[in-house]
């Protein structure tokens, strides 16, 4: 009576069932695809795509399930069996994304997965179009493509998932060396292998083996409850951990940036340390080798004294060499390439392009030395670390223009902007006025809170 009862009432409320399942499907494929619509260095991100398209397809599906009925009462049958048949082959397609996803996430350790995953949908295909002149009914047409889409798609894409993300959980993520990420990946792997059962196994009834022992009907007349609500429990797991779990590609982003402030802070340790070497020790050995330079008219040569004055200044100039080499290895490499291609090889440095659109334009090849190519490129390079770690921007912009011996470089963002008063004592921003003070340009900032920000900086080129 109790079984009775409770499936009495998820008949009544079929639809809303449907609609929670395919909701939960759409928003986790919606999620994922907002979350990862920036590169990473991680290989789950790019992969994850095909799981975002897995679960906005199959969401839309379940949809079609409670709408396509409705439309029934009042729409021509002719459009009624259409609407079914693109709903049928919309659920392959979703498994079929949901088997790429295993396979692109297995592709650098089975890469002959991708063209099975492509032969079974092919074989799907044949097997959809072929048996459509077989089968009576337009009916028992849907009914065999939907079971054998589960059979041969979404069992195997679901299995083949599982063993993907936790292949990549093991290989990516747990190196990182971040429990909670861990443990969640670990759950949504756990979570894929009960879809493929739910999902991949129990199937409208048919009368064939194993759909006419394992089917919807006699599962929910043994619990009482549909297979959907256990498919809709089982999508708000993985909804819920996969979302969860898309917090790592903001702890990679912040770990990026805090690599990217650690290098910067070291540059501008070791040009100082360089120029303090510059302007205290080696200018104090200088300083003792002239005195034992003025020494040798006082001292008789071939005397011991003489020998040792001698050898004090090898020792001096040995000392001076070495110093100055530890200055060289100090400094930043200087650029050997103009302007043009070495801001072509930063933008597309794999740690600014792949957090952010980056266009570049030349107008003209400025004629500068290494050292200005060199300041210019850090005003770069600081310029587009501040948008990363302050503006949550998702384009820059930098341009070039030579005219009437003067360039003139403009880098702008669309970022958040800021208020000039508040960060003029910033250190980015005193680093970018400093190098341009070196090269004896002019730096201007423009930005206003909630309309990105834009730096200039204009130089003479006839002061290079």
């Amino acid at each position: 009576m109790m079984v009775e009862s409770i499936r009495d009432f998820f008949a009544i409320n079929r639809p809303i069932v449907l609609f929670v399942y395919g909701l939960t499907f759409f928003v986790m494929g919606f999620a994922i695809f907002l979350q990862s619509r920036r590169h990473s260095r991680l290989r789950l991100a790019r992969d994850l795509y095909w799981l975002a398209a897995f679960g906005i397809l199959h969401g839309i599906h379940e949809w079609g399930l409670m709408f396509i009925p409705i439309q029934a009462s009042y729409s021509p049958k002719v459009l009624i069996d259409l609407l079914q048949t693109l709903e049928v082959v919309l659920l392959a397609l979703s498994f079929f994304c949901l088997m790429m996803f295993g396979a692109v996430a297995l592709d650098r350790r089975f890469p002959w997965l991708r063209r099975a995953v492509m032969v079974i949908m092919l074989l799907w295909g044949i097997g959809f179009w072929l048996s459509f002149s077989f089968l009576p009914t337009i009916e028992s047409w849907h009914l065999q493509a939907t079971i054998w889409a589960r059979y041969l798609l979404c069992l195997p894409g679901s299995l083949l998932a599982a063993y993907a993300l936790r292949y990549q959980t093991q290989t990516s993520i747990a190196p990182l060396q971040i429990g909670s990420i861990y443990r969640t990946l670990r759950l949504a792997g756990a979570t894929l292998l009960a879809y493929a059962f739910v999902g991949g196994m129990v199937v409208p009834p048919a009368d064939f083996f194993p759909a006419s022992v394992l089917n919807n009907s006699l599962f929910e007349n043994t619990i009482g409850i549909p297979v959907q609500v256990f498919r809709t429990l089982v999508g708000l797991v993985l909804a819920f951990t996969i979302i969860r779990a898309l917090e790592i590609f903001e702890i990679e982003l912040d770990q990026l940036l805090e690599q990217m402030e650690v290098e910067r802070i070291q540059s501008g340790e070791r040009e100082r340390i360089g120029q303090e070497i510059h302007d205290g020790a080696v200018q104090g050995v200088y300083s003792a080798s002239l005195i034992l330079e003025s020494l040798d008219a006082l001292i008789p040569k071939d005397s011991e004294a003489w020998r040792r004055l001698s050898q004090a200044k090898s020792v001096l100039n040995a000392v001076n060499s070495d110093l100055r080499s530890y200055m060289v290895s100090l400094r930043a490499e200087t650029p050997r390439d103009p302007l043009g291609p070495s801001l072509q090889a930063l933008v597309v440095n794999p740690r600014f392009r792949g957090l952010l659109d980056i266009d570049l334009h030349m107008h003209g090849e400025p004629e500068l030395t290494p050292l200005q190519v060199h300041h210019i490129l850090a005003i770069v390079q600081e310029s587009l670390s501040n948008t990363l770690r302050h503006a949550h921007a998702t384009r820059a912009g930098i341009s070039v223009q030579c005219q009437d011996e003067t360039m003139t470089l403009c880098i702008d963002d669309n970022g958040r902007g800021f208020s000039l008063q508040s960060v003029q004592a910033g250190y980015g921003l005193r680093s970018i006025r400093d190098r341009a003070r070196l090269i004896g340009g002019k730096i201007d900032i423009d930005s206003t809170p909630g309309k990105g920000a834009r730096i200039t900086l204009t130089l003479s080129e006839e002061k290079s």
